[in-house]
């Protein structure tokens, strides 16, 4: 794993030399294929370990997420900016590092690296003045916990004396803590994901973003805080299981809510980013079940809405660019202006409220599956959540397109090339890996 570190390293000083932008982004697409032949002779995959970074079963498609990301967000940038591609080549360090690292205190530092990048894309980038106010939200949630967090790693080394994760999975078994140490352990992980309650600063950042920001938060860092969960509770698992019916409670109560939430909102980009903290809070209710199945599901689900989010921030961004806005009374009616990206709309907004035939439907089954096993009364919830997920998507899908014509008047460019590219690279990733699941087995 170590070459593809280096290789990225390497495209950062490339830069100096080299303008084209489709060189950078085709070599990250590469890479990501690079992975994928290296996941097909995962039965050797003990010659990728190494003290510090290895791949492990959770994190394989979660580094080719992060390569295909990135990649679609180069592809975004009209020309080279080197401000913006070293943020988004230190981004893409960071993330696939985190994803591969073994050591405890090398994915919290990774952890929070990731946050500075994201930081600069908010400030210098963003849309609106609005955008200091959305990352200082961001800083504010994320720094209060970590501190507590470094201090509580530090009493687990001296407690194991070690902070491999593959031995304190034996080690830290019998560890015991109480609810303050759990909410310290878990809390960092909980903000990133986010948790309801905690999910206030996720569309203030989304909505002050600009659409790579955006896609970057959806698509990987908003998985960093599922991915951290799950190597969590590997190592804690029988202690866990004292409190997470807490947090199982307000995930299920808040995904219900937040799904109302986004029954209300005016602007496209607030809405998408609410029906992201809906489906992180159903995985964080599957998660916290520490079934098998769950983990599995949380895994699917990780990728599944990576892309298809990413791909609706980016829809709702081609519309923002013709018609200047992102209010959904100025763009209803553009099926007469704008018929050819329908299609798209279609297929993004159908695979947000899990429709049969993507790779949502089968996360999402999989989810249910394990949350009624957990209790048979959480069918109501659950109808509840699919019901108002299903009725946000389509009323996001049929107030853009159908209805009078919008206020905007005039001629709307129909679209590049390079646009339905971007979309075609959202989507078909989620078409193929529904026609062969045992990738994720």
């Amino acid at each position: 794993m170590m070459k593809f570190v280096l290789m990225m390293t390497f495209i950062n000083l490339m830069m100096v030399k080299n303008r084209m932008l489709m060189f950078y982004y085709n070599l990250c697409y590469l890479m990501s294929f690079m992975v994928i032949f290296v996941y097909m002779y995962k039965d050797i995959k003990w010659s990728l370990i190494s003290l510090m970074f290895s791949c492990h079963y959770y994190s394989i498609w979660l580094v080719i997420l992060s390569l295909w990301i990135l990649s679609l967000m180069m592809m975004c940038l009209n020309d080279l900016s080197v401000e913006k591609m070293l943020m988004f080549l230190t981004l893409l360090v960071s993330l696939v590092l985190f994803f591969l690292s073994m050591d405890l205190i090398l994915f919290y530092l990774l952890f929070e690296i990731s946050l500075i990048p994201t930081f600069f894309l908010i400030i210098y980038w963003g849309l609106n003045l609005e955008r200091v106010n959305a990352a200082y939200y961001l800083l504010l949630y994320m720094l209060l916990i970590s501190f507590p967090l470094l201090l509580y790693i530090f009493k687990m080394y001296l407690y194991g004396l070690t902070l491999k994760f593959s031995l304190m999975v034996m080690v830290m078994s019998v560890y015991e803590f109480n609810f303050g140490g759990y909410m310290v352990i878990y809390m960092a992980f909980f903000i990133k994901m986010p948790m309801y309650i905690m999910h206030i600063w996720l569309p203030k950042a989304h909505v002050e973003a600009p659409v790579y920001g955006s896609m970057i938060l959806a698509g990987i860092l908003l998985k960093m805080g599922s991915y951290g969960l799950i190597r969590m509770l590997e190592i804690f698992v029988k202690s866990s299981v004292k409190y997470n019916y807490l947090i199982f409670s307000i995930s299920m109560v808040g995904s219900m809510l937040v799904g109302m939430v986004c029954l209300v909102q005016v602007d496209m980009k607030s809405l998408v980013a609410y029906s992201s903290v809906v489906h992180m809070n159903l995985m964080l209710g599957s998660m916290m079940t520490l079934f098998n199945l769950g983990f599995l599901s949380s895994y699917i689900m990780m990728i599944s809405h990576g892309l298809c989010s990413s791909g609706l921030f980016y829809m709702v961004n081609l519309y923002y660019t013709r018609s200047g806005s992102r209010l959904l009374i100025l763009n209803k009616g553009l099926i007469s202006k704008l018929s050819i990206f329908m299609l798209w709309w279609f297929l993004l907004c159908s695979s947000n409220f899990s429709f049969p035939f993507s790779l949502n439907f089968i996360s999402e089954i999989l989810m249910l599956m394990v949350i009624m096993s957990w209790d048979n009364f959480m069918m109501i919830y659950l109808m509840m959540i699919c019901f108002f997920s299903s009725a946000y998507s389509l009323y996001l899908f049929s107030y853009v397109q159908h209805g009078g014509a919008s206020v905007v008047d005039g001629a709307y460019n129909m679209g590049m090339i390079k646009e339905f590219l971007v979309l075609i690279m959202h989507f078909f990733p989620l078409g193929m890996f529904l026609l062969n699941l045992v990738i994720f087995m």
